[in-house]
């Protein structure tokens, strides 16, 4: 149940209309002066909160609020702010970051949703000079850019704030700088129970204050976890896509319209004639994150891969299969074990017409012997759980001759077949993103990495495709080169 401060500005306690009977708690005049000015404060945003605003339950680490332009993913950035700080008090730190440093204190700190100008709350006390705000009960909000990301190396947060995330020059490399910073833990009562003031309330006022200050609290746990809060409008960002599908991620989202009553009257409706179905609309209003446009594979895509391969696992179809390829993009430096890029190792097979994504061993940091004993041992199972022909199909852009030399080395017993790249990595995709078009390629079992490469294609800020790079390289062979898809061909005359 939520409480809910009806009219803060007279501490009125009547229901709103239609609240009557929506399990909403009421409280009494003396019961919500009884409550500690935080928790006031807390009460009058709960109430005035839509749902997307508000705090995740859970043991989140990461939080993302997406929202259209004008959600009140600024105002739900600064009450979560002040609340963190009110419950860490003194000794508390907490990273204000935006875009530019400009950003932060026009928007984050003064603007009209700002830490500065939040209702019912005293604000903190702005040091100009020292890039740093101070709460009433002594904890410290640090000002940084997102724009100079080596400066946020070497602080140290309890929490942080990061807006407009989408938005940063570099969101990669910030958000990495930020995360090794937000690392401060504490232990014991973050803050006092609330303490009740001295206005004599009745006993059984007292504890239902009590009650709806520790609802209110969040908890008010004994252990602090470093926690995280992204607000932005979406872009199709690679690394966007990356945090929200971490585990520890809890998001929310809200599109403009879920906070008409704090807009300007007929802003929706200007907006919606102006850009309405367009991805503009979709983005900015609505608050959803897209496919990049001219993006080779889609999300609607893999899910039908997905589907495709459940539904041939449980058809019990798991023999039959015509050939499989164990196909090998190696990493940059691909002889003196240099570079970061990741050796893609994916395993494809053919059956009824179509290529079956089985496995994705592909591996970061291994020399040439280590990465190519990964492929041996792959190549080894598979050929052991399918009754079929099994090769190796090894990209030689890097190595030339000695990428099948050292394979050959590393125990590889299959036939290797070397191929050479003679156009870009999108030329070379597009025949096999039109299999997936085509409901071709089926990805059986957890492939969750492969399949965000595959997103990641033409995306801004998108990692070096090297998982998908070997799966373009498998199904080529099993489906292109080797037959079962008509691909066209052009002769000079």
């Amino acid at each position: 149940m939520r409480s809910i401060l009806h009219s803060a500005s007279r501490r009125a306690t009547s229901p709103m209309k239609g609240e009557e009977n929506a399990g909403v708690t009421l409280l009494t005049k003396a019961e919500v002066e009884a409550l500690h000015p935080d928790d006031q404060a807390r009460l009058a945003w709960d109430g005035a909160a839509h749902e997307a605003q508000r705090a995740p339950s859970g043991p989140w680490r990461t939080w993302v609020f997406l929202g259209g332009r004008g959600a009140g993913k600024t105002r739900a950035g600064a009450e979560w702010v002040s609340d963190v700080a009110a419950r860490l008090g003194a000794g508390g730190r907490i990273a204000l970051v935006g875009a530019t440093l400009h950003d932060v204190r026009a928007v984050m700190v003064e603007g009209p949703s700002g830490l500065m100008n939040l209702p019912f709350r005293t604000p903190p006390v702005m040091e100009s000079s020292l890039r740093r705000l101070v709460f009433p009960g002594g904890a410290v909000g640090v000002m940084l850019s997102a724009a100079e990301p080596e400066r946020l190396r070497g602080p140290q947060f309890h929490a942080a704030w990061g807006d407009e995330f989408c938005a940063w020059d570099r969101p990669e490399e910030g958000l990495a700088m930020l995360r090794l910073g937000v690392r401060l833990g504490a232990r014991g009562p973050l803050r006092p129970s609330a303490a009740l003031r001295a206005t004599s309330p009745t006993r059984g006022e007292e504890k239902r204050a009590q009650a709806a200050s520790d609802r209110v609290a969040s908890g008010s746990p004994q252990e602090w976890v470093p926690r995280l809060l992204l607000t932005t409008t979406p872009r199709p960002l690679a690394v966007l896509r990356r945090v929200l599908a971490e585990a520890s991620c809890a998001r929310t989202h809200a599109p403009t319209g879920a906070n008409a009553e704090n807009l300007a009257e007929g802003f929706l409706e200007a907006m919606q004639d102006l850009y309405g179905g367009t991805r503009r609309a979709a983005q900015e209003l609505d608050g959803v994150v897209l496919e990049a446009e001219g993006a080779l594979f889609t999300s609607v895509e893999m899910a039908r891969a997905r589907m495709l391969g459940r539904s041939w696992m449980l058809g019990g179809a798991r023999e039959g299969y015509e050939r499989a390829v164990v196909a090998v993009d190696p990493p940059v430096g691909t002889l003196s074990g240099e570079g970061g890029d990741a050796c893609g190792i994916v395993v494809v097979a053919r059956a009824a017409g179509t290529a079956w994504v089985l496995d994705d061993r592909s591996v970061r940091g291994l020399s040439p012997a280590g990465w190519a004993a990964r492929v041996a041992r792959t190549a080894k199972d598979w050929e052991a759980a399918l009754a079929c022909p099994v090769r190796v199909v090894a990209e030689g852009n890097q190595g030339g001759d000695m990428v099948e030399t050292v394979l050959k080395g590393a125990g590889v017993t299959q036939v290797v077949r070397r191929v050479q790249a003679r156009v870009g990595k999108r030329a070379r995709a597009e025949p096999v993103a039109a299999l997936y078009e085509q409901g071709r390629v089926g990805h059986v079992g957890e492939l969750t990495l492969l399949e965000e490469e595959l997103l990641e294609m033409g995306e801004v800020g998108g990692a070096s495709p090297d998982r998908a790079d070997a799966l373009v390289w498998a199904v080529t062979d099993l489906l292109i080169d080797g037959g079962g898809a008509a691909r066209p061909r052009a002769w000079v005359l």
